[in-house]
C-alpha cells in the first residue's frame, strides 16, 4: 500500500492490523475492500448531533458512507449507502491523525466501549488497569452490591 494524501491524509499502511491490536481489522478491511479502495483516501469521519459517528464522504451535503459502528462490527460487509437529510454532520478533522496515534481509542476516548480484541487493550494490576493502546487512560475497579426487592403471587392457604 502507498501513502495517499488526496483528501484525508490517511497513510493506510500505518493502520494495518499487523501494526498492533489497537487498529480495527474490520475498519481496515472496509477501507481497502477490493473495488472500493478509493475509501482509503476519500473517507472522512463525521459526528451527528447525537454523537453517532459516520464514515464516508459528503456529496452536496449528503453522506455516501456508513455508520462507523456498522463498519467496526461488519468490516467490508458493511453497506455503503447514500444518506439524505441526515442531521447536520460535523467533520472530525483530526480523526485519522488520532486514529494512527491511538487506534480505536480515537473512537472511544472515554474508554467505555468493548471492542473485539479488547483483552489486548488493558494491562491489569489488581484493581487498577491501564490502556495499552493509547497509554493515557487508567481505571480502577469499583465494586458495589445493589439491594433487590422481589415479590411474587402465591396461593392463599
Amino acid at each position: 500500500m502507498h501513502k495517499t494524501t488526496e483528501t484525508n491524509n490517511l497513510d493506510i499502511a500505518a493502520i494495518h492490523p499487523s501494526k498492533g491490536a489497537k487498529y480495527s481489522p474490520n475498519l481496515y478491511s472496509w477501507l481497502t475492500k477490493r473495488g472500493k479502495n478509493h475509501r482509503a483516501w476519500t473517507s472522512l469521519v463525521f459526528a451527528d448531533n447525537d454523537g453517532t459517528l459516520w464514515i464516508g464522504m459528503l456529496d452536496l451535503g449528503d453522506l455516501v458512507g456508513a455508520r462507523l459502528m456498522q463498519v467496526l462490527c461488519n468490516g467490508d460487509k458493511a453497506e455503503t449507502s447514500y444518506w439524505v437529510n441526515l442531521a447536520p454532520l460535523r467533520e472530525i478533522p483530526d480523526f485519522w491523525e488520532r486514529y494512527i496515534a491511538v487506534g480505536r481509542c480515537a473512537i472511544d476516548p472515554e474508554h467505555k466501549m468493548y471492542f473485539v480484541g479488547d483483552d489486548a487493550r488493558w494491562r491489569t494490576n489488581g484493581e487498577h488497569r491501564e490502556c495499552l493502546w493509547c497509554g493515557r487512560h487508567s481505571q480502577k475497579l469499583r465494586r458495589w452490591v445493589d439491594p433487590v426487592e422481589r415479590s411474587t403471587w402465591e396461593p392463599y392457604i
